[in-house]
């Protein structure tokens, strides 16, 4: 048994270099990607995007559609008597 698994450990070694050896010689050998012989200038611009348009001109929002209202109480002010939940993250 001892003989076999060292004939199969040198068999995948010299088997994986050759496969290496191989895909590398493989690759170097492909056709090269086609380069453009001229700058083709015929290409159109993109055309430009219009403005983002806001909810409206409301005092409480801003531009990117977040409210801030600064009246929410939280329960301890409401009444409710349930403490605020607090994760403890940093």
């Amino acid at each position: 048994m001892k003989p076999f698994k060292i004939f199969l450990r040198y068999w995948f070694a010299i088997t994986s270099v050759l496969s290496f050896m191989a895909g590398w010689i493989i690759l170097a050998h492909s056709p090269k990607p086609v380069q453009p012989t001229k700058a083709n200038n015929d290409i159109a611009p993109l055309p430009t995007l219009p403005p983002i348009q806001t909810f409206g001109n409301d005092n409480n929002n801003n531009a990117f559609g977040f409210f801030s209202n600064n009246n929410v109480q939280t329960n301890s002010q409401s009444g409710l008597g349930f403490p605020r939940m607090r994760t403890g993250g940093s």
